[in-house]
């Protein structure tokens, strides 16, 4: 690069540095972008991006096909298996290489890799969550110069550890089915990417973040950190610590000034620092006067994410060099209660979030990363996931912890659309070693990120790892042969490694010892306790595979559910993407390969058969999309059943003290390949039936009816932005809106009326809410209603049950014959609005009536805004679960899993990219439960 390309290439870098809060410093040289890389042997040498792996740049250059393609997974395992080199030359010049300190910034090394500049080496990297800085200017010309990183296999290197430990530290390899690697646990890098019961083995070498260099004489910031409190009083205060990199070649003290300003506002601060590079960070606080007017940031659905930019510089005490970083924030507190439910303390802690002082239920999911090769998971894959999740009226996501510390972007867009962060550290399903190189490379991981996420208010929570405590209790990995020596590695990570720099760190966040965790009761136990799965306390994972998943009465009342789920099979369009004709077969060896969980495939035919009949269509494809249909109806009830339960004991305890349940996450989010799994969003961003579902049972207000005993029970739910705690006697507690100080009409649009334009019928003033509900009672042979109940009700709690009656009653008084015959729907005020629902009175395998309905796409039209489009359908019959599909075109309707009752109904599309009329009307198909079946001939 010639001079006048690196000046122009500074001028950029500036630009760039400035807009997203890298490091800033007078002279800074990006090296990002395309790099030659080989293989051990280079038998391969080709051009890489940079952020890439290995596996892309192979694909990029044709010498690959798609990784993902059938079982490419198992056929180029030998490409994990080679060591491979990234090298690149760039041009340095005279003034970069007079300053005093030029050193290497390495953002991610994936993974263990030495570094060389000019074949000289000037620093290794062990672990993939640390951003590694290398003092390179002794390495260093003017003109021309090279830089190499020399990766070794990840797979070759986990095993060499796990062979010389000096003992075994399991689990050493995944199941078999997985087609995995083994002993991803022996080193820091993304778990997952050795394979996982949802996840291919695709274990990736290479820079997959930024790699830059910098030139200074004094000083430069490499991180900010913020913290807002709020006194009594309601004063708030901005607490900012500020971590520097300061030259080490004069031996004397840097002089300087720090000053740090909120943008749109008159804070400021400024303050004169002598810095070496022992001392080289400080803390101060900023008291906010009222005068500011701070606005609060609020999870999604309960107001504004009010966002701050704070920039923080430091000027060198000559005034010749500044060193600015820039971080984004948001004034909000954090609480986690755990304070006994009970005056006697025998019914175990609460277990609830405070936000802002007002206690929130966590409605949300759990994200695993969304693609094997991290560069692949654009901005825009992440924002359309998460806005999918925003737009369910998710407020939460778990980072689980076999994956990675999410991009900028991710936390970015999280804090944007007010999804709150419980934000696991990376290490999940396994025992650790604990030697000293070990622990120092985790206390490194754990000091960068807890710098790097602290100043986010999306991120609530963090946890030290994902269910290793109840691993180590319940003896997954036959650790109970030694249990003394595997507890004590335990408390070694967790308790004095992660914890004790997270203590040091950031005390502004609750830190929980594991997920699921019992919490406080955990810590007292020594770290492990006794139960960490107890309902009475934190938060549990569960899942029940092959129980009547469509009966709530199989789940249990936790405090908080942070994991549970069903699978389902992705859609036929996205599995067609990686399958061949001959793949698309349910029982084809393909689609077994694709499924990574024990027996998957066989326990979702198993949950079919209890719920619906099985498709019999004598076409093999057509078998196909029916079999991937009625997967995706058992995935969506289920997990409507679980999460509607959790949802309606967040008011009620029972005898033995279980409930108060605070907190549905399930299991999970999106997908990372095309495969069968537990997600609600299949790779590429299409929506599942579940995640329609989502948009029912976890919005604002939900009628929820289920089978208690005889009777039908019928519970409304209502989130508001203000929710008081009403503390009895015995210190139990229920949740009580406050409808004249929350925001709560702006969720709906509508000042104390709930709903649909045309009105809900329901009314809202200071803690009541108050209206009709409609009971309606169909036979599944007719269109036409056989009786309707109107119930008024009135609620002073956010979840409390509103009708209850025997069903033999009611099909008397209806006139239904059987409870195979009927159904009932429910709706309040308008039976046309989104917040309808329906409860069946028996399987559907089992119904009496129902008939093949003639569901007709009458029109479509372009709807009030660019990209919307107005669809009409018909029908001449009770049409359940009425599924629509634009095949090739990328979008959303506003309802899709739906019950027809009525003979025309009106459903929005979005599309996410440019489509005319014609092109949808072609695209566009629908169908219903009756369409799978068949006459048998």
């Amino acid at each position: 690069m010639a001079g006048d390309e690196i000046r122009k290439a500074f001028v950029l870098v500036f630009f760039l540095i400035t807009e997203t809060g890298l490091c800033f410093s007078f002279s800074t040289l990006l090296l990002n972008g395309q790099w030659m890389v080989y293989n051990k042997d280079m038998s391969f040498v080709i051009p890489g991006n940079v952020p890439g792996s290995m596996y892309t740049a192979l694909l990029d250059s044709g010498k690959i096909q798609d990784p993902y393609y059938r079982n490419n997974d198992v056929v180029y395992r030998w490409i994990g298996r080679d060591d491979w080199t990234y090298t690149r030359n760039f041009t340095v010049t005279a003034d970069l290489l007079q300053m005093r300190s030029v050193v290497l910034v390495c953002e991610g090394l994936d993974t263990i890799s030495l570094v060389y500049i000019n074949d000289r080496p000037v620093g290794k990297s062990d672990n993939m969550f640390v951003c590694y800085v290398f003092n390179i200017k002794s390495a260093l010309k003017v003109g021309l110069n090279t830089i190499t990183v020399k990766f070794w296999s990840a797979v070759n290197t986990a095993a060499s550890l796990a062979e010389s430990y000096p003992y075994w530290v399991p689990p050493q390899c995944p199941y078999p089915g997985q087609n995995g690697e083994c002993h991803v646990n022996m080193i820091r890098k993304e778990q997952c990417s050795f394979s996982w019961d949802w996840g291919p083995s695709f274990p990736t070498q290479g820079i997959w973040r930024d790699i830059y260099i910098q030139a200074y004489n004094t000083a430069i910031i490499r991180d900010v950190t913020t913290e807002t409190n709020k006194t009594k009083d309601g004063l708030w205060s901005l607490t900012v610590g500020v971590f520097l990199e300061v030259q080490n070649v004069t031996g004397y003290p840097v002089g300087g000034q720090i000053e740090a300003r909120v943008d749109n506002t008159t804070l400021r601060y400024t303050q004169d620092v002598m810095l070496t590079p022992e001392q080289n960070n400080l803390t101060f606080t900023m008291k906010i006067p009222p005068s500011v007017g701070i606005k609060l940031w609020w999870p999604n659905e309960y107001g504004e994410q009010s966002l701050y930019n704070l920039n923080v510089a430091f000027t060198s005490k000559d005034g010749a060099e500044v060193s600015n970083k820039k971080v984004r924030f948001g004034f909000r507190t954090v609480e986690l209660v755990q304070d006994y439910v009970s005056v006697n303390k025998t019914q175990g802690r609460h277990f609830y979030f405070r936000i802002n002082g007002v206690p929130i239920f966590f409605k949300g999911s759990n994200w695993v990363p969304a693609d094997s090769f991290p560069e692949r998971a654009t901005k825009d894959r992440v924002y359309q996931y998460l806005k999918s999740a925003a737009d369910v009226h998710m407020n939460s996501m778990r980072v689980w912890g076999g994956g990675v510390y999410e991009s900028e972007a991710f936390y970015d867009i999280a804090d944007e659309l007010g999804i709150m962060i419980w934000q696991d550290f990376m290490f999940g399903c396994a025992m650790y070693p604990t030697d000293s190189s070990f622990l120092n490379s985790v206390r490194q991981e754990v000091t960068y990120q807890v710098r790097r996420l602290k100043h986010r208010p999306s991120v609530v929570a963090y946890s030290g790892n994902n269910e290793n405590e109840k691993a180590l209790r319940q003896d997954w990995y036959l650790t109970d042969v030694n249990y003394t020596l595997y507890y004590n590695d335990y408390l070694k990570l967790y308790r004095d490694t992660v914890y004790d720099v997270v203590k040091n760190e950031d005390t502004s966040r609750p830190f929980l010892p594991s997920s699921p965790t019992n919490g406080i009761l955990s810590i007292q136990e020594g770290w492990i306790a006794q139960q960490p799965w107890d309902e009475h306390y934190g938060d549990i994972h569960d899942y029940r595979y092959l129980d009547p998943y469509f009966d709530p009465s199989v789940y249990r009342i936790p405090r908080f559910a942070s994991e549970y789920g069903l699978q389902s099979l992705s859609s036929y369009e996205t599995l067609e993407k990686v399958y061949n004709e001959s793949d698309m077969d349910y029982w084809s060896d393909m689609n077994e390969h694709r499924q990574h969980h024990p027996f998957g495939n066989i326990e979702m035919m198993a949950e079919t058969i209890m719920y619906v009949q099985v498709p019999n269509c004598p076409d093999r494809k057509q078998k196909f999309k029916d079999l991937i249909y009625v997967t995706q109806i058992n995935q969506a009830i289920g997990m409507r059943t679980e999460t509607e339960h959790y949802r309606r004991h967040q008011n009620y305890l029972n005898a033995d003290g279980r409930g108060n349940t605070m907190g549905a996450l399930y299991w999970m989010l999106a997908d990372i390949w095309q495969a069968p799994s537990w997600a609600s969003i299949e790779y590429g961003g299409k929506w599942k039936m579940l995640h329609y579902f989502a948009e029912k049972f976890f919005a604002p207000l939900l009628i929820s009816p289920y089978d208690d005993g005889d009777n039908v029970n019928v519970f409304i739910i209502l989130d508001v932005a203000k929710v008081k705690e009403l503390r009895r006697p015995d210190n139990t507690v229920v949740f009580v809106p406050d409808f004249e100080s929350s925001s709560f009409p702006d969720i709906f649009g509508h000042p104390n009326t709930i709903g649909h334009p045309s009105g809900s019928g329901v009314h809202a003033s200071h803690q009541t809410l108050s209206g009709t509900l409609y009971i309606q009672m169909f036979t599944w042979q007719t269109l036409k209603p056989l009786f309707t109940w109107a119930v008024p009700f009135s609620m002073n709690t956010t979840s409390q049950s509103v009708f209850l009656r025997n069903v033999n009653d009611m099909m008397l008084e209806a006139g239904c014959p059987r409870r195979i015959s009927c159904f009932l729907f429910f709706y309040l005020g308008d039976p046309y609005n989104s917040m309808a629902t329906w409860h069946v009175l028996s399987a559907y395998k089992d119904a009496v009536g129902l008939q093949k309905a003639n569901i007709q796409i009458t029109s479509i039209q372009a709807g009030p805004n660019t990209g919307m489009f107005t669809v009409t359908l018909s029908t001449d019959a009770i049409a359940p679960f009425v599924w629509l599909e634009a095949y090739g075109v990328k979008g959303r309707f506003s309802e899709n899993g739906f019950l027809m009752v009525h003979s025309q109904k009106n459903v929005t599309f979005t599309a996410w990219e440019v489509v005319d009329i014609p092109t949808l009307h072609k695209s566009m198909s629908v169908k219903s439960l009756m369409d799978v079946y068949y006459p048998v001939q």
